[in-house]
């Protein structure tokens, strides 16, 4: 793809054709996370308050056996101009990721705010970056990222049945962040972020910060969703999104950066479910991290019986 993004109306089959295929049946684990927006560590760092919960979630799905598909902006390359502050910044998050990918359990999908990583040269200039740094500087993410493929979608195949669920970002219907994604980076990197910085100002381009226009983005992924008879799991907008069976297919697994709150699609034992991860307080006054079901389980069967019918 190489930095190039467009609305097409073929852009379904453009992942199905090039997107990552993963095979699963009721003995899979599954976790589908998205929007992390790991950041330089700094004031315009969105993940910065929930990093502990962050860092608690992927520890709990490494240790459990799940497979993790990263649904695009996982790091915020808008706001940064490459790596370096966010290798730093996370260096232990890049340590668990790599423990995924170790483990062949790992696959990472780019979406607007890290559509540079669809280019095999940003890497190459990420590693010259980190080479003039010195003293091994950064490697956990060069090693994970020189050692991985980042991909538009995920085509997950669930195996019972032979019918398919699609992952892929979301930003693919939204405009300004696809087809001007290079002019709304620019307006975000120079002018946003430091607005958001000194005033709280929200950025107007991003679906996160405008709840009308995320709530679009979201009707148009469920109407396509429906079109194409399939089960759609996507980010971008940061709403969780969970349709009960028989009312809709599509999915949002949400965001790391709500206040205090992480959220993510787990897909277990033939079911789904939308998770969320929060801090709570316990005896004591103990803070502790929590994680509980907020969407389903439901049986995935249903909903591609579902799609069967319409």
């Amino acid at each position: 793809m190489g930095e190039n993004c467009t609305r097409s109306k073929d852009f379904i089959k453009r992942i199905l054709k090039t997107g990552k295929l993963i095979e699963f049946d009721e003995t899979s684990k599954i976790i589908l996370i998205s929007d992390a927006h790991r950041g330089n560590g700094g004031y315009a760092d969105s993940l910065r308050q929930n990093r502990n919960i962050y860092k608690a979630a992927l520890g709990f799905y490494y240790e459990n056996g799940y497979t993790l598909i990263e649904l695009g902006d996982g790091d915020e390359l808008w706001k940064n101009k490459d790596c370096l502050d966010i290798a730093y910044a996370y260096k232990d998050i890049f340590a668990i990721l790599n423990k995924f990918n170790e483990k062949d359990r790992l696959y990472l999908v780019f979406g607007n705010h890290d559509i540079v990583k669809s280019n095999p040269e940003f890497m190459k200039i990420q590693e010259k970056l980190f080479e003039d740094a010195g003293y091994g500087f950064g490697r956990e993410m060069i090693s994970l990222y020189c050692n991985t493929k980042f991909y538009e979608g995920v085509i997950l195949k669930f195996t019972p049945l032979g019918k398919d669920i699609i992952g892929f970002h979301g930003h693919q219907v939204d405009w300004i962040n696809c087809d001007f994604w290079k002019e709304s980076r620019f307006l975000v990197r120079y002018i946003w972020r430091f607005m958001e910085g000194v005033a709280g100002f929200k950025a107007p381009t991003s679906p996160a910060n405008n709840y009308d226009k995320g709530t679009k983005i979201d009707k148009i992924l469920e109407k396509l969703a429906r079109k194409e008879k399939k089960i759609l799991i996507c980010g971008h907008t940061h709403n969780d999104i969970f349709p009960e069976p028989e009312e809709g297919l599509y999915f949002n697994d949400g965001c790391c950066v709500f206040p205090s709150a992480v959220t993510c699609i787990e897909i277990t034992n033939g079911e789904i479910s939308l998770v969320k991860w929060e801090i709570g307080v316990g005896k004591k006054d103990l803070l502790y991290i929590s994680k509980s079901i907020t969407g389903g389980p439901e049986k995935i069967q249903k909903y591609m019986d579902f799609a069967e019918s319409l």
